[in-house]
C-alpha cells in the first residue's frame, strides 16, 4: 500500500462520520491519488495568483477556496480533533507534493492539513450526493466524483 496522506483507519472513520459511507483500503488509495492531484491543482492556481501580484510568498488569499469548500473546512475542523487526526503528518506529506518555487506563508503551511482533509470530505460528499443509498465507496463512485471535482476544483 502506498503512503497515505491520512492513515487509513482515520480516513475510514472520517468518511463514516462526515459522509456516512464505508471505505476499504483499495478505494482509500484511489481517493488519496485524487486528493493529492486536487491539492496540487489548488496550489498551481495559488502560485499563478501570487505571481500575478508579484508576491514573494503564497498566502491564503491566493488559494482559490470556494464558499462550499470553506464550509467543508469547518466540518473537518470539528472532526480532526474528535478523531485525533495527526495534522503534522498530513503537513509533511503535502509539503513534498506542492508545485512551484514560491515559499508558503506560515498560515498556509498551518492550514495544509485542513485544506487536504477537506478535499477528502468533499470527495466523499460528492459520492454520497451522487449515490444517496450507498453504504460503501467503490472505485466507480470515486471515478464519477473525480469528474465532478475536475470541473469544480
Amino acid at each position: 500500500m502506498a503512503e497515505m496522506i491520512i492513515p487509513y483507519p482515520q480516513l475510514k472513520k472520517l468518511m463514516k462520520v462526515t459522509c456516512e459511507v464505508d471505505l476499504y483500503k483499495t478505494e482509500a488509495e484511489d481517493m488519496m491519488d485524487i486528493v493529492e492531484k486536487k491539492v496540487a491543482d489548488l496550489f498551481e492556481v495559488a502560485y499563478k495568483n501570487a505571481k500575478e501580484e508579484n508576491a514573494k510568498i503564497i498566502k491564503m488569499r491566493h488559494i482559490p477556496l470556494t464558499k462550499g469548500m470553506l464550509a467543508s473546512m469547518e466540518l473537518f475542523k470539528e472532526v480532526i480533533e474528535e478523531e485525533n487526526i495527526i495534522a503534522d503528518t498530513i503537513k509533511k506529506y503535502v509539503m513534498k507534493k506542492i508545485p512551484g518555487d514560491l515559499p508558503l506563508d506560515d498560515i498556509v503551511v498551518d492550514n495544509l492539513p485542513l485544506i487536504t482533509g477537506t478535499i477528502f470530505i468533499i470527495l466523499g460528499r460528492v459520492i454520497k450526493a451522487l449515490h444517496e443509498d450507498i453504504e460503501r465507496i467503490r472505485r466507480e463512485h470515486i471515478e464519477e466524483a473525480k469528474k465532478v471535482l475536475d470541473y469544480t476544483l
